[in-house]
């Protein structure tokens, strides 16, 4: 599909919302939100965690994390977005603060990384499958236990 047709703009902008969708699920603690990110048998590799096969098994893990923090602000750029029919991949990158509580209280996590996904086309939109998170730098230590 040549990149000037509106189907190309269309599936990237909704891919780019999906995208966007989980930082802010996160975030807000909307973790149901998560339903409308990932298919029910994702997969999710975070390099140094492990790998969470399973939307609920995904969901689990980042709300035992993130509920260790005061609260959370993830922010994601520089999309590369790749469509073939019904599936897309994708790139892009992160930037997370994390800050502590209670024994953490005014210390700061920083976190830049990548995020590489493979999502497909569903009835209920653009979803992904397979998700991996590449850490390029981190700083600090709120007590987070993954």
């Amino acid at each position: 599909m040549a990149a000037q047709e509106p189907q190309h703009f269309s599936d990237h902008l909704e891919i780019q919302s999906v995208l966007n969708l989980y930082a802010s699920a996160i975030d807000k603690r909307h973790w149901s939100q998560l339903e409308q990110v990932f298919t029910p048998d994702a997969v999710a590799n975070f390099i140094g965690i492990g790998q969470f096969e399973g939307r609920q098994a995904i969901t689990d893990l980042i709300s035992s994390v993130l509920c260790q923090c005061a609260a959370t602000q993830h922010l994601l750029g520089n999309y590369e977005i790749q469509v073939n029919g019904d599936e897309a991949h994708t790139t892009c990158y992160l930037s997370a603060m994390h800050a502590g509580l209670g024994d953490y209280e005014g210390k700061t996590l920083t976190v830049w990384g990548e995020y590489t996904d493979k999502l497909v086309r569903t009835p209920e939109g653009w979803r992904i499958t397979h998700r991996q998170l590449n850490s390029i730098f981190a700083q600090g230590d709120i007590g987070l236990n993954a």
